[in-house]
């Protein structure tokens, strides 16, 4: 699941790639571009690419940063030609353009989607060009486990990760006698403090449960149970709605809604009902992004010294939390000059600023240019003797109130990270809307039969997705 806006949780170029994207299906900018893929090197003898995660025009200060980016690569590369476009990642649309051979040759997708496009052949093996990039032998494998395949090899790089946590608001757990420095880590703890926030007149805690935002949230949460959503049964990976972390995470989703009337009045929301409300100090608590700062700030006007963080609620022994974001990946379709020259255009806009400190100091001077969160907590692509300096470049400019964020970064460094679902993790996230919407409007709704219907209309999914 790619969250809203994916704007720089690791601080880097890679905000300008995400700035004006998607709400959990990201919105695609410019339709019927050519890939660039099928001239190689074009009449002037120069290796032509298209490059998607241009930003939108709404994003002026961004977009001129990345037309500038596309300016100086091509003066240190003279040989290779940028074709800029601002798609933006859209399920609905990709396959097509996949099919159709309007993708770019640089695309940006959700973690979820590299298994899915490297069984179908769409994407390309980068391994040799990856092995020649600065500090390759420094690589985070995690940051890289979303597009490495079984045998090893590496078909994508990492351009926004994040791990899910308990965003809540610091003025009111102080009003419902909470300790805002000490949040939740269980998700017995989140019932409480949402049954006192409740009291004050406030919604406790709210779940997002619209366009498939339900079931990443569930996702999420059933994590920290200490389970899966798929599991694999010989060669083929089958749903485990019915293994029990699921189920459990609902039964206390349903218990806070009907017996404890913590989770307000509105059942049915987006992810941009959520934070809209959150920033307007409704809602005491709910699963997001080290990122939904961004949005609160600048799209919402939330007040900075309200917002809190915390690493994602465990119970039942549990101890991950999920990762989702963006890898950069490249078109099958693609000759080997355009891998290599992708690859090049990869590594100077996505990674350069992860472990340069000029470069990102740079950014960093950019984003608080356009008023934009400066020094977020983020997950490292890199070792700590290549990411130390970087952050230490950045923090010289940091805007947000970091204390803020300390009991996030304290306790996600104790988690494991789970990638998103491996197969059809959209239409998974799709089928569990249904199942938290039931489960949070109806008071008879039994959490294991709604699991199973969605579990049995999974099945043709299933079997498409993994069709050889």
């Amino acid at each position: 699941m790619a969250e809203s806006v994916p704007v720089s949780t690791h601080r880097r170029r890679r905000a300008v790639a995400g700035a004006g994207a998607l709400a959990l299906a990201l919105v695609a900018g410019a339709a019927g571009c050519s890939s660039g893929t099928s001239d190689g090197a074009g009449s002037s003898g120069k290796t032509t690419i298209t490059v998607a995660g241009m930003p939108a025009t709404t994003a002026p200060k961004t977009r001129q940063q990345f037309l500038d980016a596309v300016a100086a690569f091509e003066k240190a590369n003279p040989n290779i030609k940028l074709k800029p476009t601002d798609t933006q990642w859209d399920a609905r649309t990709f396959a097509a353009r996949l099919a159709g051979g309007s993708a770019e040759t640089v695309l940006t997708v959700p973690l979820t989607e590299p298994p899915g496009l490297i069984a179908r052949k769409q994407i390309t093996d980068l391994s040799t060009e990856v092995k020649s990039l600065p500090h390759s032998g420094d690589l985070d494998p995690r940051a890289l486990a979303p597009a490495t395949a079984a045998d090893g090899k590496i078909y994508g790089l990492p351009v926004t990760e994040y791990a899910l946590g308990l965003v809540y608001n610091r003025d009111l757990f102080t009003k419902a006698g909470l300790d805002p420095d000490k949040p939740p880590a269980t998700w017995d703890e989140v019932r409480s403090a949402a049954k006192k926030i409740s009291d004050t007149g406030a919604t406790g805690y709210t779940q997002m449960t619209v366009k498939n935002t339900g079931g990443w949230i569930l996702t999420a949460m059933t994590y920290a149970y200490g389970g899966s959503m798929e599991k694999k049964v010989g060669d083929k990976y089958v749903p485990s709605l019915l293994d029990g972390p699921a189920e459990n995470a609902l039964k206390q989703l349903s218990a806070m809604r009907w017996q404890d009337d913590s989770m307000g009045n509105n059942h049915l929301r987006t992810q941009q009902d959520a934070e809209r409300d959150f920033a307007a100090g409704k809602i005491g608590m709910m699963i997001s992004t080290v990122n939904s700062y961004q949005r609160y700030i600048t799209q919402y006007s939330g007040k900075p010294a309200d917002f809190g963080m915390a690493a994602l609620p465990q119970q039942n022994g549990g101890k991950a939390t999920l990762l989702g974001g963006l890898m950069a990946v490249v078109s099958a379709k693609a000759t080997p000059a355009q891998r290599a020259a992708a690859v090049k255009w990869i590594d100077y806009f996505y990674l350069k600023p992860t472990y340069d400190p000029a470069a990102a100091e740079e950014l960093a001077l950019a984003q608080a240019a356009d008023k934009l969160a400066v020094g977020l907590p983020t997950l490292p692509f890199y070792s700590a003797a290549v990411a130390d300096p970087v952050n230490a470049a950045i923090n010289k400019h940091t805007n947000i109130p970091t204390a803020n964020f300390a009991p996030y970064v304290t306790g996600v460094g104790k988690l494991d990270y789970q990638v998103e679902p491996p197969v059809a993790a959209q239409d998974l996230y799709g089928a569990l809307d249904t199942v938290v919407q039931a489960v949070l409007t109806r008071k008879d709704a039994d959490p294991r039969e709604e699991l199973a219907k969605a579990g049995d209309r999974l099945g043709p999914a299933f079997e498409k997705a993994q069709a050889q």
